[in-house]
Order: structure tokens, then C-alpha cells, then sequence
């Protein structure tokens, strides 16, 4: 028995992704993205743009997590916190399809401490604070695993850019 080859249907429509594999598609529904932050339709963030945020040469991302603060309810309530900590600035999205952003440059954080209670110290937990000369949000609370190690990286990058600042 001979096989026969299939031959691809012809159809005018091809998705997105297909047509130009770098302008990306909404891995939920299929939306073209091309240089936006978040997809128009579901809200979700585009991987390209983090990526290609992340390869430039200057900016060095050390945080770049969703933070949960209320567990289980965050979804619930629409309340999930993301954060993005590079060399550069502190940015947090949150509110109802990440709705609210604010951004803060690291030149501005005057104070970077760590703290955790006993319970977070046995499960590997902890708080960052971050305070900044900034009006709208002065003071940042990160609390998660793994969080002396982030003090210790935003600690660095910190003197770093102080540092540099001053020289400059």
C-alpha cells in the first residue's frame, strides 16, 4: 500500500504566530500581541516583550515574580501582585488584570532591610522592605521564599547604583 501525502488545507487565514513567529500570539486565546505589554483581550502578560526587555545589555533583572498575598483568596479577589526588580527600577503591577503599575527608580530607594519571624525562618520565608523617596509608593513589603537571597542581590545592586550615581 502506498501512503499518501497530505497535503495542508488552503486557507487564506493563517494565525498570527505562523506569519511572523516574532510578533507572538496570546498563548490563551490566540491574540496578536505585537510590541504591547499585555494582551488586549485577556490581560495575560506577553513573554516576548518580557524577553526582549530582559536581554538588554544594561538592564539586569534579579526578581521578576507573582506574589500571592492572600493565598488562595488573591484569585478570588483579583488581587495577585507582580514584581519585576531589575538594575534600573522596582516595578510593581496589581489590582484586577495587573490594572495598576507603578514604577519606581532604583536611584530613588534610600532604604533596603530584611525581616522574618521565626515560622518564616523554619519554611524559608521572608520579607524585603524597600523604601523609597517616592509619593505615590513610598514603602514595598515583598514577602516570599527565598527572600534572603533577594536581599542580599537587591542589596548589592543597590550600593552598586549608588555607587555609580554619585560618580556620575
Amino acid at each position: 500500500k502506498k501512503k499518501k501525502k497530505k497535503t495542508p488545507p488552503t486557507s487564506n487565514h493563517t494565525p498570527a504566530c505562523k506569519r511572523n513567529p516574532a510578533m507572538g500570539a496570546c498563548t490563551e486565546c490566540g491574540t496578536e500581541l505585537n510590541d504591547r505589554r499585555f494582551c488586549t483581550n485577556c490581560g495575560l502578560p506577553n513573554k516576548l516583550f518580557q524577553l526582549k526587555a530582559s536581554q538588554d545589555g544594561s538592564t539586569k533583572v534579579i526578581f521578576d515574580k507573582t506574589l500571592y498575598p492572600y493565598c488562595l483568596l488573591s484569585c478570588l479577589f483579583c488581587c495577585p501582585v507582580h514584581y519585576r526588580i531589575s538594575n534600573k527600577r522596582i516595578d510593581k503591577d496589581s489590582g484586577y488584570c495587573f490594572g495598576n503599575l507603578d514604577s519606581v527608580d532604583m536611584r530613588r530607594v534610600t532604604d533596603v532591610s530584611f525581616d522574618r519571624t521565626c515560622m518564616q525562618m523554619c519554611i524559608g520565608r521572608g520579607t524585603v522592605t524597600i523604601t523609597a523617596q517616592d509619593e505615590t509608593d513610598g514603602t514595598t513589603k515583598i514577602s516570599t521564599f527565598g527572600a534572603k537571597k533577594l536581599y542580599s542581590q537587591l542589596k548589592d545592586m543597590w550600593n552598586k547604583t549608588k555607587l555609580k550615581t554619585v560618580v556620575d
